[in-house]
């Protein structure tokens, strides 16, 4: 069990060199071969649309116009998955799925709601922009780069036999294409940042024509919004009815007992002392227990320790309790707001009573951190016969309901033989 505070430093002004390096870093590469790659993706593209889409509505009036036209929304759908992927891998953007939901009705209403799906038509737009943008992204990067290169290799030219000629001036000496060379390494800088700028440009194009527009994504949030409300209404119901049957059937059965043992000795203390001690002796035991079982019950609501001391007192304190191992590490930064704390502190305590309940497990690892977009994130792994089903118990189902009100999101990883990985990630920043 570890807890490491994280001490703030100063942020360093990067110098020249560390600017000149970030410049021409990875991503230099990465937005090169996007933009390289888009003249031949757009013109496959264009080719396959306009054919099949030109075709299906020549023959409309066929049996074999439907299928062509289908074949063509299927093509630029297809192909605006492609450049989902592609913009994530290559520009480091990931487009969230901007699709309505498609609803499990017959072929022609499905067909009616891919019809009349926005994004769908953003998608037919951005691939058939892609051809033109990438004959001009293709054009200027090859010529950038041949510019580039071409200029700072004017030195080695003559040292290998040959003759190199920038505009009407001849080179016939390495030292005379040393001022050239110094040119090329000059101009790579521009060029470079002119590459990534076109490289932005593309990335935004991108998320505005394939991802969720604002609407959509206002939609879907108050879709989350409304389930997550009803979730939560129905925890916290499904909550208090617990914590009416513990006392119920717990604390208050055990204060009867109490009272009646009490009773009974103020009955015989006169008459049978001795009886009247053992049943005094009785009704204490009876009282501790039920002390403990009403500190369960209070702690299951919110624990004092979690207030006091935070997540790594709280988190160990239940572990410490548990039958069989647990290893505990918490490394965060300091305290988060309650709401954060309490969410990430029910989401272990029910992932560590399935797993006692019905994991068969030997050890469980529970790890706390925080990552670098601000986001906490909780880790509960088991060591059990794993086949979770988040979507059977209403456990899982409460568990990921409370995440996403914070706008986070749960994840759960469980195969047949085990082992099992609950991973919550939890927003910090926004709240």
């Amino acid at each position: 069990m570890t807890a490491t505070l994280a001490a703030t430093e100063p942020t360093e002004t990067p110098s020249t060199l560390q600017r000149l390096a970030g410049l021409f870093g990875r991503q230099l590469w990465l937005n090169m071969l996007f933009l390289l790659l888009s003249f031949p993706i757009g013109l496959a593209l264009f080719i396959v649309i306009v054919v099949t889409g030109a075709t299906g509505l020549g023959l409309i009036i066929t049996i074999v116009g439907l299928p062509l036209l289908a074949l063509t929304a299927l093509t630029w759908r297809g192909g605006a998955m492609l450049e989902r992927w592609r913009v994530r891998v290559l520009l480091g953007l990931h487009i969230p799925n901007p699709y309505r939901p498609n609803p499990h009705y017959s072929i022609l209403r499905r067909a009616r709601a891919f019809a009349t799906d926005p994004a769908v038509w953003r998608d037919l737009l951005y691939t058939l922009l892609l051809f033109p943008i990438g004959i001009v992204e293709f054009t200027i990067t090859v010529t950038l780069i041949s510019l580039s290169v071409g200029l700072i290799a004017m030195p080695f030219i003559p040292v290998f036999g040959g003759e190199s000629r920038m505009i009407s001036l001849t080179i016939d000496t390495w030292v005379e294409g040393i001022p050239f060379a110094v040119l090329g390494l000059i101009a790579a800088v521009p060029f470079a940042a002119f590459l990534n700028l076109i490289a932005l440009a593309h990335r935004e194009l991108a998320r505005v024509l394939l991802g969720p527009s604002r609407r959509d994504a206002l939609q879907q949030r108050v879709n989350t919004l409304s389930r997550t409300r009803t979730s939560v209404v129905e925890a916290m119901l499904a909550e208090r009815r617990r914590i009416e049957r513990d006392l119920h059937d717990g604390v208050q059965q055990h204060l009867v007992h109490l009272a009646m043992s009490l009773g009974m000795a103020k009955d015989r203390i006169d008459t049978d002392p001795a009886g009247a001690k053992a049943l005094v002796t009785e009704a204490h035991e009876e009282a501790k227990r039920t002390i403990s079982d009403l500190r369960n019950t209070v702690r299951g609501i919110h624990p004092a320790v979690l207030t006091d001391r935070g997540l790594d007192a709280a988190i160990s304190a239940v572990a410490s309790s548990l039958p069989i191992p647990a290893t505990v590490h918490v490394d965060v930064p300091g305290r988060f707001l309650p709401i954060v704390e309490s969410t990430a502190y029910f989401i272990v305590v029910e992932a560590m009573t399935n797993i006692i309940k019905h994991a068969e497990a030997t050890e469980i690892f529970i790890s706390i951190t925080l990552r670098d977009d601000d986001n906490l994130i909780v880790t509960v792994v088991d060591n059990g016969k794993g086949g979770a089903d988040p979507m059977n118990g209403t456990g899982l189902i409460g568990l990921a309901s409370r995440v996403e009100a914070l706008d986070g999101s749960l994840t759960i990883s469980s195969p047949a033989g085990g082992p099992t990985t609950l991973t919550a990630e939890i927003p910090c920043g926004s709240l």
